[in-house]
């Protein structure tokens, strides 16, 4: 009677075992390394093969070095390799569990009272670790790889100067408009024009400049009938026409030199000159009511411009061009939370790639919770199944991450769940198999 009692009872009624095996854990962590290892290799050399074969020609027309071209593949690998990671790690994965089950090494560590999730963790601590090398590629490593891969490119291969030429920046509350003839990326500009309007602050530094030739042909243009008045005038007096006839007038900068210096949050123009304009003309950009200019080009040798005045920094104005696919998730959430009047869109844009930023580098864990359950369900039919499996769930994770991602760009699906659906949903899949195929 016991002993029948014995064979009734359910498996899971014997203790699982998870205190550390170090021979079985070796063993699974040896098998599946090797290859983890063969996969990537592979698959880094098929990627860099693909650089190969896209810019080569590019390099040879314009007889740049062999070392230019090598540095180049170099910077190309971390932007490869985040990729490669998930891909690799899943079907390393599913290659393992299915040489085990086709050995029949699966069923004979569930019999001696491994869970199936206990017999895949020396990879689900790979996975995990692999993890934390693909958020530290996707945050730090690409973006400064990629932007020197980019460079040599563009200085070696296509023989053009890196740099933005002719860039336009509106800022985000729409009240300034800059042009660049070369943006550098850096905190110190040449050439720059800024279309905006006279805010009481610029008002107050144009007083700075009363009395001079340059001030006094300003005022010629403004109010021509009130020029000699005005010339002799208080400060108080000329302070309030000023304000009067100025505030909310469109007027243009050219600025010589622009640095922005960033302990003090500030702007700095040198050597420019400022075009006022009349009030016709209304656009979508405050900043551009106006066609005809009131007065003659006034020069002025500094003007200091607080971030009250100017908010943006050179950090904002080149991320914004960016693509934002390419921002690091930092960058992205600096960027928002530094821009409150952002558009509602651009918002949408910006914020459905940082969730999706966050998700994408645990597609590694995901690809272990995918690959434990679905590779012993392929132990009877080898590991040539398993791996067709792998390879079809890869592509369905891209192509239904892809739709989510689009649809939160364009506002379609809140940004956190269009970013974080995907993988959460995945992830829970592959737990839900492993639970339910523990026995």
């Amino acid at each position: 009677m016991e002993k029948k009692d014995l064979h009734d009872k359910d498996f899971n009624a014997f203790p699982r075992r998870w205190f550390p095996l170090w021979t079985l854990d070796g063993y699974v962590l040896r098998e599946f390394l090797i290859k983890y290892s063969v996969l990537l290799l592979v698959f880094v050399i098929l990627f860099t093969l693909n650089n190969v074969y896209s810019d080569i020609s590019g390099f040879l027309e314009s007889r740049a070095s062999m070392r230019s071209f090598i540095l180049y593949l170099l910077y190309r690998l971390p932007g490869n390799i985040r990729f490669i990671l998930p891909i690799s790690m899943l079907l390393g994965c599913m290659w393992t569990m299915a040489i085990f089950g086709k050995n029949l090494e699966i069923t004979a560590m569930r019999a001696n009272g491994l869970s199936l999730i206990r017999c895949g963790v020396p990879i689900l601590f790979v996975g995990l670790i692999v993890t934390g090398i693909n958020i530290y590629f996707n945050e730090a490593l690409v973006p400064y790889a990629e932007h020197q891969a980019e460079r040599i490119l563009s200085n070696d291969a296509h023989r053009t100067r890196f740099v933005e030429s002719y860039l336009a920046y509106n800022s985000s509350d729409q009240r300034r408009r800059w042009f660049f003839k070369t943006f550098q990326g850096s905190d110190t500009q040449k050439d720059v024009t800024i279309k905006m309007t006279w805010t009481p602050a610029m008002i107050e530094l144009l007083l700075a400049d009363a009395g001079t030739a340059e001030f006094k042909n300003f005022l010629d243009g403004l109010c021509p009938e009130k020029v000699e008045k005005l010339s002799n005038a208080p400060v108080e007096v000329l302070r309030k026409e000023l304000h009067r006839e100025l505030k909310g007038r469109k007027v243009d900068l050219t600025i010589g030199t622009a640095v922005y210096e960033e302990k003090a949050k500030q702007w700095r123009f040198k050597d420019g000159n400022f075009v006022s304009y009349d009030r016709s003309d209304s656009t979508r950009y405050r900043a551009s009511s106006g066609i005809y200019s009131i007065h003659a080009p006034v020069k002025f040798k500094e003007w200091i411009f607080s971030e009250k005045e100017i908010p943006e920094s050179p950090f904002d104005i080149v991320n914004a061009v960016k693509e934002k696919d390419d921002l690091p998730t930092v960058v992205i959430w600096e960027l928002v939370a530094r821009n409150p009047g952002l558009a509602q869109k651009l918002k949408d844009i910006y914020m459905t790639v940082f969730w999706y930023r966050i998700a994408f580098p645990w597609a590694c864990f995901l690809a272990v919770f995918l690959g434990i359950p679905l590779a012993t369900k392929n132990e009877r039919t080898g590991s040539l199944m398993a791996i067709i499996t792998a390879v079809g769930l890869i592509v369905v994770y891209i192509v239904v991450a892809q739709i989510f991602l689009v649809l939160g760009k364009n506002g379609t699906l809140w940004p956190w769940f269009a970013g974080l659906a995907p993988t959460i949903g995945f992830i829970a899949a592959g737990a839900w198999r492993i639970l339910r195929d523990k026995n």
